[in-house]
């Protein structure tokens, strides 16, 4: 259990806002504020909770199928559900992701999903990506950015992962930083407020991914999913790495996507 609580810094939409599916430019602000200066925001309850359910049962049936070792061609997360425009394209997030990394942000697919099995024990501290330039005694503003999905209710008792706000901002020594995953060392983490993210089915986090986090031990009976899709700045694109998402997107899904979505996704390998 985190050492010390504290409030999860959340942005309080309108029913306006809820209802008609997109955040005020006042919103937005405030969200981008939360993000900077806390490393990330939550936006809870934005998507239906019973598509999320069928989002949930979706992707327990995917991990059901890689499991068993079933050949599929097509990759299954770039089918529907899962390419749905209110997960790729969500207008709360990427309203966010606009006024923290600019317009010209992309990603890549097929995004992924964190899942934690019943039973699981608790993950070691650390970050999903370093300073941008981990020598300089001072962070630069934020260029990677993960949005989660929980989909089911995120609870104490079902692991929901644990977040050290602020922790986007803290330089690293060199010990640190050479170590896989820029893990943390417990004792030092021990000495800052932390929370778990305990939120609602359907809604939406922003987070910096220099954020210290980790997942917590899942004691309920049912698997818990979130889904995480990964943007970045301009800055980072490398058009040569073999091994970053080369699967390719059916003409189909490439068809029916916006021409927003289109240009977020404009170095995705497509038919």
């Amino acid at each position: 259990m985190p050492a010390t609580t504290v409030n999860i810094p959340k942005l309080e939409i309108s029913p306006q806002e809820r209802a008609e599916g997109k955040p005020t430019p006042e919103s937005v602000d405030a969200g981008a504020r939360l993000l900077r200066e806390t490393g990330l925001v939550v936006i809870e309850s934005v998507l239906p909770r019973d598509w999320i359910a069928e989002v949930n049962v979706a992707m327990q049936a995917v991990l059901d199928r890689e499991e068993a070792d079933v050949p599929n061609g097509e990759h299954p997360l770039l089918k529907m559900p899962f390419m749905d425009a209110r997960i790729i394209d969500n207008p709360f997030s990427m309203q966010i992701l606009k006024a923290a990394m600019g317009e010209k942000i992309f990603a890549y697919l097929p995004y992924g999903c964190n899942s934690t099995v019943p039973g699981s024990e608790t993950q070691w501290i650390h970050r999903d990506s370093g300073q941008l330039f981990p020598e300089l005694p001072f962070a630069l503003p934020v260029s990677t950015i993960v949005v989660n999905i929980p989909l089911v209710d995120f609870t104490v008792e079902n692991g929901a992962t644990e977040v050290w706000p602020g922790s986007h901002l803290i330089v690293d020594d060199a010990a640190v930083r050479n170590t896989p995953y820029n893990v943390c060392d417990e004792a030092r983490a021990a000495q800052l407020p932390s929370f778990q993210l305990v939120m609602p089915a359907g809604s939406v986090v922003v987070r910096d991914m220099r954020c210290w986090h980790r997942a917590m031990p899942n004691r309920s009976q049912t698997i818990r999913h979130m889904l995480a899709l990964v943007y970045f700045r301009r800055i980072h694109h490398f058009p040569d790495a073999p091994t970053i998402f080369g699967t390719r997107v059916s003409e189909e899904i490439w068809a029916n996507m916006s021409e927003a979505t289109q240009e977020m996704y404009r170095f995705q390998a497509h038919d």
